[in-house]
């Protein structure tokens, strides 16, 4: 039997794009995946790719801006347009939404209703691929790791969106309890595939090397190969253009650098 290839995506808000670049490079390249397992936007990432492939997901990378992500009008994203747009920041956008409070409100609604517009339950359970996705009841005060037959049926983008749930955002509700980014427990959810037979696995970090995932990896046997930059990405919520095409050349880079040195082979086997 063909050993499985599975796909593990690091979550990282924004940084999230510096994965639609690898992912790219190792698409071109042949690289095919039986299984996704991601956090936070790892998660989103994931179920995108599962459902409908690389290149739908950087149709969606291509969307994500400002104005979508943020209620602002024109004069202020003029301001922020070649600046670190950070909820940091969001204080001097008063002219538009009065407090911090009604902006992170805001913008949580607004991401939320593009990822229900833009993530089908039916395409990612029809895949051929494995998904599994992690995040943290804080009802019950525990982590929540699923794959896509262990969530119910209907329920699917609502725990996706709980995984992608940054912490300064409201806490997703779901049939009672409450849930939020499953970065709080497993950023990086090599254990999730690792239990379900996969032996052989690709890493896309978003972080650099020196700043290790939450969780320790349980077996000392798995083939892992890491994607990961070199240099800091930067903030998780810092919302930059410029930046954004950066970090996209830099996956590519980084996978193709992988590819040529023979590190990740360009089939499954």
């Amino acid at each position: 039997m063909a050993q499985k290839l599975g796909l593990i995506l690091e979550g990282g808000g924004v940084k999230g794009i510096y994965q639609l670049g690898a992912l790219e490079a190792l698409y071109e390249a042949g690289v095919h995946f039986d299984g996704v397992a991601g956090t936070s936007i790892g998660a989103l990432n994931g179920a995108v790719l599962v459902s409908e492939g690389v290149g739908r997901l950087a149709e969606l990378w291509d969307k994500v801006n400002l104005s979508d992500a943020f209620e602002l009008d024109e004069e202020w994203l003029a301001k922020f347009k070649h600046k670190d747009f950070d909820l940091d920041l969001v204080t001097y956008a008063g002219k538009k939404l009065a407090t911090v409070h009604s902006v992170i409100k805001d913008s949580y609604t607004r991401a939320e209703n593009f990822v229900y517009s833009n993530i089908s339950e039916d395409k990612v359970r029809g895949s051929k691929m494995d998904f599994g996705m992690v995040t943290y009841n804080i009802t019950d005060m525990q982590p929540v790791e699923l794959m896509k037959e262990d969530i119910p049926k209907g329920k699917l983008v609502d725990y996706v969106v709980a995984s992608a749930s940054f912490p300064i955002f409201p806490a997703k509700e779901i049939d009672g309890k409450k849930y939020i980014d499953g970065g709080v427990y497993d950023n990086m959810p090599v254990n999730l595939l690792a239990r379900h037979g996969y032996d052989k696995l690709i890493v896309i970090r978003t972080n650099v090397a020196s700043k290790p995932p939450k969780r320790m990896i349980e077996r000392d046997d798995l083939d892992i190969t890491y994607i990961m930059p070199n240099t800091d990405l930067g903030r998780p919520m810092a919302f930059n253009e410029a930046k954004f095409d950066t970090m996209r050349k830099m996956g590519y880079k980084d996978a193709l650098r992988l590819l040529d040195n023979g590190r990740i082979l360009p089939y499954n086997n």
